[in-house]
């Protein structure tokens, strides 16, 4: 069996599975997004915190409480942004591509989101501290090139979050969480029925 067979009959088993899974309710639609905002949050936090953590140290100011709650609320922040461009359909005509151009299209698209509302926070910091609008480019250098850079680092850190995501959607969430969160004969159990 070739593996182009291979995969579109596991694409047309999850097609089947999704059509004949039964409608969920309010409840289980809450619990639902609510759970992929949690994982978007602790995705996001851990960048935020990272990108916060090294930015301190490189300056020499050692590690700050305040940065890194500021990066908790960023994730909060950006995890709602990603849902609510994913609610309106952003990068949905991706869908339609192989899935490494809706990964890498979407992770460009989202980065590019992300950036956009990044920056508008810092224009509204600045205009609440009374400082300059300049002053809202000083975490890209305040240079295009540390604009791309910037850009550049959300793109490629989304690559995982949107492969994941990908993944999940064409194989069936529960398969993918079994492949991962599972171990030895049980999750192989799992995958086959």
């Amino acid at each position: 069996m070739s593996d182009n067979s291979s995969l579109e009959q596991d694409a047309e088993r999850a097609k089947n599975a999704d059509q004949q899974a039964p409608k969920q309710t309010f409840k289980e639609r809450i619990f639902h997004n609510f759970r992929e905002f949690v994982a978007m949050f602790l995705y996001l936090w851990l960048l935020f915190a990272l990108f916060s953590l090294h930015k301190q140290l490189i300056q020499g100011h050692g590690i700050s409480v305040w940065h890194q709650s500021f990066a908790i609320l960023n994730a909060l922040i950006f995890g709602k942004v990603i849902l609510i461009g994913q609610a309106l359909d952003v990068g949905k005509a991706l869908d339609r591509r192989a899935l490494i151009w809706a990964v890498l299209g979407k992770s460009l698209v989202f980065a590019i989101l992300l950036l956009a509302f990044h920056i508008g926070e810092e224009v509204i910091r600045a205009w609440l501290e009374s400082e300059p609008q300049s002053t809202a480019f000083v975490d890209f250098g305040g240079t295009r090139s540390g604009l791309l850079t910037v850009t550049a680092i959300f793109f490629v850190a989304l690559i995982p979050f949107f492969a994941f995501q990908e993944a999940a959607r064409i194989l069936g969430k529960s398969v993918l969480w079994n492949l991962f969160f599972h171990s030895g004969a049980k999750r192989f159990h799992l995958i086959e029925n």
